[in-house]
């Protein structure tokens, strides 16, 4: 627990670091919060700052920088969002009511998130149709990859080639038996609710089962529509040639970015993933901040922000939230 003056101060450096890029001093940070105290008393809170993790020293000064642990204390304790202007908001409302088709609804709208945010912008949605699960098939093409067909109601087939990659075939076996036998006349997007609250001793098989499903469930990658990513590459936090080879690798494949944002959708609430919480190195140098929208109460699609951990959270948490509710709205 931090006292009242290392919760200002975090809070002031994590807000100052985002602002201008540089490490703070304690100086600074004296000049910038008016506590009524000396620096070597700032410089000792720092070094306890320090130990917590929150933030970090650099090479070249006596300044700090904030680590992912302490922009963490900052969003989760002390963030407050930036209303965005009326004309803002206009324009967001009237983009998504107006009269065009929904693929040119999402691409316009990941455009204008892009250019608010100056950061790179994606949306993902899927169709809010019922599918009645019958059955489902799955062949072993290759030790990582297998076919995997669901038989529907009314005729319906779909198909796709899925990563087995880690699956026995013994799991892949028992995740059919165990679906085909107990979710038939289900509808699709109901099964993996179920599941999770199914039984401890068959844990393996459901985890199989939520794997496979949730390729026909959610959108492919390639459905997710990206935009700004030049942006992104061009923000002075990506000087390092790794650091550019992990985004285009990120936008190139689109499959870990299509992964972080159906954890969204499964959750159902704005997330924000920083640096290596987002669980690959691909995210290291970023944040994404990333909100589901829904139709008739059914999530139907998830957007959000990527940008550099030294993002404005304050005004990008505010665009995500505001233009996935109008989505729902609409």
């Amino acid at each position: 627990m931090l006292t009242e003056r290392e919760n200002i101060l975090i809070e002031c450096l994590v807000k100052d670091y985002i602002s201008k890029g540089n490490a703070i001093s304690s100086d600074r940070l004296l000049e910038k919060t008016g506590l009524n105290c000396s620096t070597a008393t700032i410089r000792k809170d720092l070094i306890k700052l320090e130990s917590l993790g929150l933030v970090e020293s650099t090479h070249v000064s006596s300044g700090r920088l904030p680590t992912v642990k302490g922009y963490r204390y900052y969003i989760d304790n002390n963030l407050k969002r930036k209303p965005l202007s009326k004309s803002e908001q206009e324009s967001i409302k009237s983009l998504i009511r107006s009269n065009l088709n929904e693929s040119s609804i999402i691409s316009s709208a990941t455009e204008y998130i892009s250019e608010l945010s100056d950061f790179a912008a994606v949306i993902g949605s899927f169709k809010n149709d019922k599918k009645i699960f019958n059955k489902l098939e799955i062949h072993e093409l290759s030790s990582n990859k297998a076919l995997a067909v669901v038989y529907m109601e009314n005729d319906h087939i779909d198909n796709k080639i899925i990563d087995i990659n880690g699956l026995s075939l013994s799991k892949l076996n028992a995740c059919v038996s165990y679906l085909n036998q107990n979710f038939g006349g289900v509808e699709l997007r109901e099964i993996p609710s179920i599941l999770t609250r199914g039984l401890e001793s068959i844990r393996d098989e459901i985890n199989t089962a939520l794997k496979v499903l949730n390729n026909f469930i959610y959108p492919d990658a390639a459905d997710f529509v990206v935009t700004g990513q030049k942006k992104l590459v061009d923000s002075s936090d990506f000087y390092s040639i790794d650091k550019v080879k992990n985004l285009v690798e990120l936008f190139d494949k689109k499959q870990t970015l299509k992964d972080l944002m159906l954890k969204c959708i499964k959750n159902e609430n704005i997330q924000i993933y920083i640096g290596d919480e987002s669980g690959t190195n691909l995210l290291a140098d970023c944040s994404l901040i990333s909100a589901p929208y829904q139709k008739n109460n059914e999530t139907v699609g998830v957007l959000g922000v990527i940008g550099p951990k030294r993002m404005d959270y304050e005004r990008i948490v505010e665009i995500v939230d505001f233009t996935a509710k109008m989505f729902s709205k609409n």
